[in-house]
């Protein structure tokens, strides 16, 4: 019995890792294609999120992840900066729900192979966290995609937490909102259950990624014994930064909200 079971979960394996790197090189050469010949940036821009989407909802039904979608606010007519708690590398998956939504990355995550080129590709813009010296010319680079009409999410945490809490929030890119006027709307990400198990302890490692964990590794993992993926994503009311005196008070208040919605 064991055997046939542990059979099963190698078969499931070699077709999800099959199949995935079978949407991973037709994503790679559609959005290669398209960046070499859409000579416009925006329109090239547009065109890689909405490819990158359409790749982005065979891979949620190929990993049988569900995403519940909660009192979704947001006006179509105008952008926003959202701003999730940040769990997982699925995270991206979750979030990439609008062709407006581009993500604030690292060069970090740009430099690592493959997923550097997927998350390019998929609508990102690389910052250098660790630059204090150029701080204002990222502010600047972002400012510039936001009057472009597009979403920016930014992971305020700098990183993803093992799922206890949510981490203090890094207020430096608050300053974008006040800046330009732009809404903050603030997103609390709430993974319920793995393999038709209520999430636990026991099993939050399975999708959670952080700490000293190796990215290839937690891949390998995820896919040979995650059957079911159930996570629910809750739009917070969009908050002016006009109601707020400075960017640490704003941060402050957007932290303490993503984590009462998300220890409810």
């Amino acid at each position: 019995m064991k055997e046939s079971i542990k059979k099963v979960k190698y078969i499931r394996f070699l077709y999800r890792a099959g199949f995935f790197l079978v949407l991973t090189f037709l994503f790679l050469v559609s959005s290669t294609f398209i960046y070499f010949f859409t000579v416009d940036k925006r329109k090239r821009l547009h065109k890689l999120i909405k490819n990158s989407n359409f790749y982005r909802d065979l891979a949620l039904k190929l990993f049988n992840i569900k995403v519940y979608i909660n009192n979704f606010n947001l006006n179509p007519e105008e952008s926003y900066i959202i701003t999730p708690n940040h769990l997982s590398y699925l995270d991206i998956l979750i979030l990439k729900n609008s062709d407006k939504n581009l993500f604030v990355s690292t060069y970090e995550v740009k430099n690592t192979f493959l997923f550097g080129k997927i998350a390019e590709y998929g609508g990102s813009v690389f910052i250098d966290r660790q630059s204090k010296n150029g701080i204002k010319q990222e502010i600047e680079i972002l400012k510039d995609v936001l009057e472009k009409g597009f979403n920016l999410v930014i992971f305020l945490e700098g990183t993803t937490s093992n799922g206890e809490t949510v981490l203090p929030f890094k207020s430096s890119f608050v300053e974008l909102a006040f800046q330009i006027g732009i809404k903050i709307a603030p997103t609390c990400i709430k993974y319920k259950a793995v393999n038709g198990e209520k999430l636990n302890e026991k099993n939050r490692d399975l999708i959670f990624y952080y700490g000293d964990m190796k990215l290839f590794n937690h891949v390998f993992n995820f896919l040979l014994n995650v059957k079911s993926v159930e996570v629910e994503v809750v739009f917070l009311k969009p908050i002016n930064p006009k109601d707020f005196k400075d960017r640490k008070e704003l941060s402050k208040y957007l932290h303490s909200e993503i984590l009462r919605c998300y220890t409810e």
